[in-house]
């Protein structure tokens, strides 16, 4: 009898734990309430003007078992106004956000019928992991799909015939993110947009005679390509984006670029000649690539300059948690970038 009163008593008291473990948890659930961000525009940029053909793509995710490991989809949003990015976001959670913005996007983009779909979207970078394309639909999609293209510099670009798939598009992309934020009324976050691109520039100088051409290659994608005979060929700059935009905002890495170069006489075959050389373009810099060569120089010559775009054109996301958030722009980056 006394090994049943103390088995008893062990599941009793069992109960009472477990109960009172699962009324502190729904206390807690029942505790939490939504607090509503929204995001807009801050006064001093409004007198410059917002362009509404920038498009913006955000996925958030949350930490369902509260210990800080934000992995969790959220929601997700397709934006081109920003006083229409407002989310509900339930307290007591930690939260983490991407963004990335395609300036000009609108124009940029292709937006209509893509991969199979019945509806016109735009495709990447905003494509998500159950659709092609995805509708600018100025609000927050509550559930487990989030944009899967966000983080890679590919993107669906307009075309004479509809629209080309690029690994390194000619548009302007930032991308930025941040972990960790819990809402707290009156409480802010700041999300920095770093601008994800580099430009290069390819000049074909000094061909007395007969042609030179020359052409940089990233992995197999050629970028910049000319050819010149008796007058200088200059691509001038033309930007593009990174072709992994989270590893350019996380380390900057530089690109590996192959130049390479034949010269074709008109005079001499024992003239002709080609060659490669290795050039690395960086984030936010213009390398401009200089090719010349004459039929007694048996090497060629490639001069290389970089210059720096300067670091006043980051964009600012910014998060309030009070119900007047405000996305920014720094005011450099509405002139020329």
């Amino acid at each position: 009898m006394k090994k049943l009163i103390t088995i008893l008593t062990f599941f009793f008291a069992l109960f009472c734990f477990v109960s009172c473990q699962k009324s502190d948890t729904i206390k807690a659930e029942e505790e939490s309430e939504y607090i509503t961000v929204h995001l807009g525009v801050s006064d001093n940029l409004q007198t410059k003007g917002i362009s509404t053909n920038n498009l913006y793509g955000i996925n958030v995710y949350y930490d369902p078992e509260r210990d800080g490991n934000s992995n969790t989809h959220y929601a997700y949003g397709l934006f081109d106004n920003k006083e229409d990015m407002t989310i509900n976001l339930l307290s007591g959670y930690t939260y983490k956000f991407e963004c990335t913005l395609v300036k000009d996007g609108k124009t940029m983009l292709y937006c209509g019928q893509y991969g199979g779909n019945s509806y016109s979207g735009y495709a990447k970078p905003f494509q998500t992991n159950s659709s092609a394309s995805t509708m600018l639909s100025n609000s927050f999609v509550y559930g487990t799909t989030y944009l899967s293209g966000i983080t890679s510099g590919a993107a669906t670009v307009k075309s004479s015939t509809g629209y080309i798939e690029q690994n390194m598009p000619s548009i302007q992309r930032y991308y930025g993110e941040i972990d960790g934020y819990t809402p707290v009324v009156g409480g802010t976050v700041t999300i920095p947009l770093k601008k994800t691109v580099f430009a290069a520039r390819l000049i074909i100088d000094k061909v007395p005679e007969g042609q030179l051409s020359a052409y940089c290659q990233v992995n197999d994608e050629t970028i910049l390509t000319g050819l010149a005979t008796n007058k200088l060929y200059d691509s001038r700059a033309i930007l593009y984006s990174y072709p992994d935009v989270r590893a350019c905002w996380l380390n900057e890495p530089t690109i590996p670029t192959t130049v390479n170069w034949t010269f074709t006489s008109s005079v001499f075959d024992q003239w002709n000649q080609n060659g490669t050389k290795s050039v690395a373009f960086k984030r936010n810099t213009l390398t401009t690539v200089t090719v010349s060569c004459t039929p007694d120089n048996t090497s060629g010559g490639i001069s290389i300059i970089d210059e720096s775009f300067g670091e006043d054109n980051n964009i600012f996301l910014y998060l309030n948690s009070d119900g007047v958030i405000v996305v920014g722009v720094d005011p450099n980056e509405e002139g020329d970038d």
